[in-house]
């Protein structure tokens, strides 16, 4: 149950990096290590999705993490939303660029 839900933010996740990649140098490595410690996480959430049936404070634990986990999805489908904005030029913070023109005394 978490886990599909966390499966679905970590992807997520990973295509926003994969999109804007090129903005971070060097940004590889640090990909590199999320991805393993994300591993780590998903054997962790196998391990409680088996357990919860016994202990309650790993049910607990496993609904908060849901929870969570749905308000980070929002996040980055918020975060999508503005660089594809951006990619598209529908988005521009700052002052706009045009002038208006002032009529004529």
């Amino acid at each position: 149950m978490a886990e599909a839900v966390l499966e679905i933010v970590l992807h997520n996740l990973s295509s926003l990096i994969h999109k804007e990649t090129a903005l971070f140098l060097g940004f590889q490595q640090d990909f590199n290590t999320l991805s393993s410690l994300l591993t780590t996480i998903k054997a962790t959430l196998d391990d409680a999705e088996e357990q919860q049936f016994s202990n309650r404070a790993i049910k607990d634990w496993l609904l908060k993490l849901k929870d969570a986990a749905h308000v980070l999805d929002d996040i980055l489908d918020e975060c999508a939303t503005r660089v594809l904005e951006l990619d598209h030029g529908g988005f521009q913070c700052g002052p706009s660029h045009k002038r208006e023109e002032k009529p004529s005394p």
